[in-house]
């Protein structure tokens, strides 16, 4: 076998494998207590219980005692396709498996001295993931990722009077990626595609430190406003890659193939992610019973231009993919009525800006504007116990590449997503 033959084998590999990770809108995550997603999510100048860690943290200097809310989201989505020429063609149509997702939240604030209160989030600001069958034509592009980043959230909140809040605090993210794909190379003599086996990229835990602010303002009349940010972080992923063959029926291909793919064995990588800055914008008015409010969220994701995958003496199959991704905004607008002392409902819209330039969706993550509406209810148990429900549908936009796609995967895209979430809360 010549080595330029041998050349186009592992030019085909690297591009096969070049695209292993990416992230959008479709992969943060607001849901971090039920009663502020079923407003919609406007809840930074709300900012009124134990959720203020997460919404606007300034929002809990103005608050009495201590408290404890924690809870679950749990999340479920449709997502199919549809091809397009020149692959993998019109007709074709495929379904991503059905999961379910329950991302975690935990608040907790209490009081240090006279207008100074702590305040603790554990929350999971970025997750989900994608499932497509073993036949799926995109395999060679993602069969299965899953994403999971928690953020352990302290924060320091000050009323520097009766009518103004400020908060500091710091954002440590822990986060671990799972990546499962097929390897594919072009066979010289039939000039066709083979699976010739597949690569789980995975690592353990690594994280990074960011930071966070909040202010909040009340007016006269019930109306406030607040202002919140939180700073990119840069997270490093120490990764290792599994390689296995599977046999083509062709002995002299498989052993040649043998010698250019790291088969049974793990491969150390490296890849990193800078997961964007986040600034809140929040106004609201509350009355006796009945409180309105907007939010407005600008997430900098022109912080993630490129996506490098390394692996460790394998210089042809390391890349550095481009990803391109622009600046994102996201309008939210709730409700909420105090029917009783005991009972509240909530009601919320919200739109959601997808960061993906076209050319860049693809199985992996087929991210697209979203609209969403939510409905919600509260009740106090007690003085002491609480509990919040709220259910959010979110509708994707069709989403379709254009025939731009860079990895020559077109087609369209179409998902639905429900969340259906419950928060416990504790006064003590």
């Amino acid at each position: 076998m010549s080595n330029p033959t041998h050349r186009r084998w592992v030019v085909a590999l690297g591009l096969l494998l070049a695209p292993t990770l990416a992230f959008g809108s479709g992969f943060a995550l607001f849901e971090h207590g039920a009663r502020g997603v079923a407003m919609g999510g406007a809840f930074g100048a709300i900012a009124d219980d134990a959720t203020a860690g997460y919404y606007n943290p300034a929002g809990l200097a103005f608050q009495e005692g201590s408290e404890a809310i924690a809870g679950a989201y749990f999340i479920s989505f449709d997502s199919k396709f549809r091809g397009d020429n020149p692959f993998p063609g019109q007709g074709y149509r495929g379904t991503q498996e059905d999961q379910i997702f329950y991302p975690l939240h935990t608040h907790a604030t209490g009081p240090i001295a006279k207008n100074l209160r702590w305040g603790f989030s554990l929350t999971t600001p970025f997750g989900l993931g994608t499932w497509w069958p073993n036949e799926f034509a995109g395999k060679f592009l993602s069969k299965r990722i899953d994403l999971k980043v928690f953020n352990f959230n302290p924060n320091l909140a000050i009323r520097l009077s009766d009518h103004i809040a400020v908060a500091v605090g710091a954002d440590y993210f822990m986060s671990q990626v799972d990546l499962t794909k097929s390897v594919g190379v072009i066979n010289p003599y039939t000039q066709q595609v083979v699976e010739v086996g597949q690569v789980h990229m995975y690592n353990d835990w690594n994280g990074s430190w960011g930071y966070n602010a909040g202010v909040l303002v009340k007016f006269a009349g019930g109306v406030s406003a607040g202002l919140t940010y939180r700073s990119r972080v840069k997270i490093t992923y120490d990764a290792e890659a599994s390689f296995v063959q599977f046999p083509s029926g062709n002995s002299d291909f498989d052993q040649v193939v043998a010698t250019l793919i790291p088969f049974d064995r793990n491969v150390p990588g490296e890849t990193e992610i800078n997961f964007p800055a986040e600034i809140r914008f929040g106004f609201a008015w509350q009355g006796e019973k009945l409180s309105l409010a907007a939010d407005v969220v600008n997430m900098g994701w022109d912080s993630f231009q490129d996506l490098p995958i390394i692996l460790e003496g394998y210089p042809l199959l390391s890349s550095v993919r481009p990803e391109d991704f622009k600046d994102t905004f996201t309008y939210r607008v709730g409700a909420e009525y105090k029917a009783s002392p005991t009972w509240a409902f909530q009601l919320g819209w919200l739109f959601d800006e997808s960061p993906m330039p076209t050319y860049i969706v693809s199985p992996l993550l087929p991210d697209a504007d979203r609209t969403g509406i939510s409905v919600g209810a509260s009740y106090k148990l007690s003085d002491k116990i609480s509990v919040a429900v709220g259910f959010l549908h979110l509708m994707f936009e069709e989403r379709s590449t254009e025939g731009q796609n860079i990895d020559n995967f077109n087609g369209t895209y179409k998902q639905s997503v429900e969340l259906l979430g419950v928060s416990m809360g504790y006064r003590f």
